[in-house]
C-alpha cells in the first residue's frame, strides 16, 4: 500500500515497524552478529542441484525428475561451444563456471585447453539470483548467447550448485572478484568488452564489482530485478544508509564509471518492489550527469531540467526521459514492465525482453566505437 493511501493509524504502525527494524538491525550490529544473521537468512541455496559433472568432465543438466543429459549436442546446432571448470576462490574453495562461447571462426582455433571468446563479441558475466544455479538458469543462459551473439560466463556462489563452501554476502563478492580475474586473465578479455549482468540478488555482487571501476573496469551494466539495499527492501527508502545495511547497491552505484547501464523491473513485483529499481536508477542518472559534467561532456536531461532539484527517487520513472524511447547516445535505459512479477519478466515479455537487450548491446557497441575514437584524439 503506497504511502498516501494509509490510514493515519496504518502510518504510525508502518512507522513503528521501520523504527523496530532499525533498532534490531543496529543492535545485531553493535553485538557483531550482522554477518551472521545476515548470511543464514538472506542466501537459499536449491535443495537439489540443477546440473552435475560427469567424470569426464562432461557437463550434465537435470531434466525434471529425470536423469541427467548431456548439452553438447543441442549447443552445436547453434554454433556455441561449452566449457565447464573450477576456479579457486579467496577461500580456497572450488567456484562453479562455465563459458558459453560462439565457436571460433575457421583458422582461429585455440593451441591450448583455455576457451578464448572473440574480441569483437561481448562477455556477459552472470550472476543468477536466489534458489537457482547454473543448471536451472540454463536456458536463459542459451537465449542470451544465440539471440543477442554474445559469450557468457556464469558461476554458482559459494554454497551453490557444484561451488564449495558456504554462501555469505563478503564471500559473494570473493566469487565475483574470482570470476572477472577468470575472464580477463585466461579468456582474455578486454575489459570495454565485459558486460555484467545481475538478476535480484545477483544484483549485488554486480553492483559491488562495478563500484571499483579502476580495479575492475567494464563495458556495461544489466541489472534485473535488482533490489537497493537490505534494510530498503524491509522497511522501504531511507533518507541515508546505516553502517549495519546489507547488499547496498544504492551506494556501489555512486562510484561507478560511465558506460551503458540497463535497469529491468516488473511493476508488481511482490518479491523486490520496483522502487527499489527506480531508487538505483536514480542515483546512476545523477552519477552519470557527474561524470559527463566533469568529461565537459553535455549533460542530460535531467541536469538541465528545471525540476532536477526537485526530483526525488520515488519520482524516477514517471517522466519522459527515462523511457526507452531515448537515443542511442543516452548512457542509462530502464524497463518497467507493465504487469510483471519477480520471475516472469523473460517469460511472459520474451520479444520485449530480446528487443530491449539488442538495443542495449547496440549502444555498448557504439560506445566502445566512440571511446576509440575519443582516445585516437
Amino acid at each position: 500500500m503506497a504511502a498516501e493511501q494509509m490510514t493515519p493509524y496504518e502510518s504510525r504502525q508502518m512507522r513503528r515497524r521501520r523504527c523496530r527494524l532499525m533498532c534490531l538491525y543496529g543492535c545485531l550490529h553493535a553485538c557483531r552478529l550482522r554477518d551472521l544473521v545476515i548470511n543464514n537468512v538472506a542466501f537459499k541455496p536449491p535443495s537439489r542441484r540443477g546440473y552435475a559433472i560427469d567424470k569426464y568432465g562432461t557437463f550434465l543438466l537435470k531434466k525434471g525428475h529425470g536423469p541427467h543429459t548431456g548439452v553438447s549436442s543441442t549447443l552445436g546446432l547453434y554454433g556455441i561451444d561449452l566449457f565447464h571448470t573450477f576456479l579457486r576462490g579467496a577461500r580456497n574453495q572450488r567456484i562453479s563456471v562455465i563459458v558459453m562461447r560462439h565457436r571460433p571462426r575457421s583458422g582461429d582455433e585455440e593451441e591450448d585447453d583455455e576457451p578464448r571468446v572473440r574480441e569483437d563479441r561481448e562477455l556477459i558475466v552472470f550472476s543468477h539470483g536466489n534458489s537457482t544455479d547454473i543448471g536451472y538458469m540454463f536456458t536463459a543462459y542459451v537465449n542470451l548467447c544465440k539471440v543477442h551473439d554474445v559469450d557468457l560466463l556464469a558461476y554458482d556462489y559459494s554454497g551453490y550448485g557444484l561451488s564449495d563452501g558456504s554462501p555469505g554476502e563478503r564471500v559473494i563478492y570473493e566469487n565475483i572478484e574470482a570470476v572477472y580475474e577468470y575472464a580477463r586473465r585466461k579468456l582474455k578479455v578486454l575489459p570495454e568488452h565485459i558486460v555484467l549482468y545481475g538478476n535480484s540478488l545477483g544484483s549485488a555482487p554486480s553492483c559491488y564489482l562495478a563500484s571499483m571501476p579502476e580495479k575492475y573496469p567494464i563495458g556495461g551494466l544489466v541489472l534485473d530485478a535488482p533490489l537497493a539495499s537490505a534494510i530498503r527492501l524491509q522497511v522501504g527508502h531511507v533518507a541515508y544508509t546505516p553502517k549495519f545495511d546489507a547488499f547496498t547497491n544504492v551506494e556501489y552505484l555512486k562510484t561507478k564509471s560511465l558506460y551503458p547501464t540497463l535497469i529491468i523491473h516488473g511493476t508488481v513485483d511482490s518479491v523486490i518492489p520496483v522502487q527499489q529499481a527506480r531508487e538505483l536508477a536514480f542515483v546512476v542518472e545523477v552519477r552519470h550527469a557527474e561524470l559527463m559534467q566533469k568529461q565537459d561532456e553535455q549533460v542530460t536531461d535531467l541536469t538541465e531540467s528545471d525540476d532536477a532539484g526537485r526530483l526525488s527517487p520515488s519520482d524516477y520513472g514517471k517522466r519522459g526521459y527515462i523511457e526507452l524511447t531515448r537515443t542511442p547516445e543516452d548512457y542509462l535505459r530502464t524497463w518497467w514492465v507493465p504487469g510483471a512479477g519477480h520471475n516472469n519478466i523473460q517469460v511472459d515479455n520474451m520479444t520485449t525482453y530480446n528487443r530491449n537487450l539488442d538495443i542495449f548491446f547496440k549502444i555498448c557497441r557504439r560506445w566502445r566505437n566512440d571511446r576509440k575514437l575519443k582516445m585516437q584524439r
